[in-house]
């Protein structure tokens, strides 16, 4: 049996895919302490210093239940897939669910507290929420991670694009393409 080329009994018979990847979540949590770290001190300060204690505590309690709401959602997804890969859509949906109900309780049983600042609170999580979302979308596209699996090509089986076999380029003419076969 030749390297690349599978028996009839062989092809049912599962196959290594290429390397695993870890899912990126433990990255992308990493990837957000060091700008958080930074940034919410800095948010906690300036509303201290514009809206004195009462602002400054508001703005604290903001950026600590963001970042609560923001890793939990991390951590359960990164649970969900590895459990249960195929459970990645239903799972996110879920966590989607179960943050919109966190914040609705947040929302509703602070919202008649006279101790806290709504200003500062909302303009602290909503900071909180864009440095994590930026630093989280950074975290993915340094990743680079393939949302398929890459052909492995051998020299008795050329790569294969759009399911027209690969060509030797001496044998396509001028006008012809490999693009123009499929039509």
């Amino acid at each position: 049996m030749t390297p690349g080329h599978l028996t009839p009994d062989e092809v049912t018979l599962p196959q290594p895919s290429g390397a695993v990847q870890a899912p990126p979540f433990a990255a992308m949590l990493r990837a957000t302490v060091l700008p958080m770290a930074v940034a919410a001190p800095v948010v906690v300060a300036a509303f201290w210093i514009a809206n004195g204690t009462r602002g400054g505590l508001a703005a604290l309690l903001g950026v600590v239940i963001a970042v609560a709401f923001f890793a939990g959602g991390l951590y359960v997804m990164g649970r969900v897939v590895k459990e249960n890969p195929m459970l990645v859509l239903a799972g996110a949906l879920a966590v989607y669910l179960g943050q919109v109900l966190f914040l609705g309780v947040v929302i509703v049983s602070l919202s008649g507290a006279s101790w806290l600042d709504g200003t500062s609170f909302g303009l602290s999580v909503l900071a909180v929420a864009l440095i994590w979302q930026l630093s989280q979308v950074v975290a993915f596209v340094k990743m680079r991670k393939p949302v398929y699996d890459n052909p492995v090509e051998t020299p008795d089986k050329p790569v294969e694009t759009a399911g027209v076999p690969a060509d030797d380029p001496a044998e396509l003419s001028a006008s012809e393409s490999a693009t123009e076969r499929l039509i």
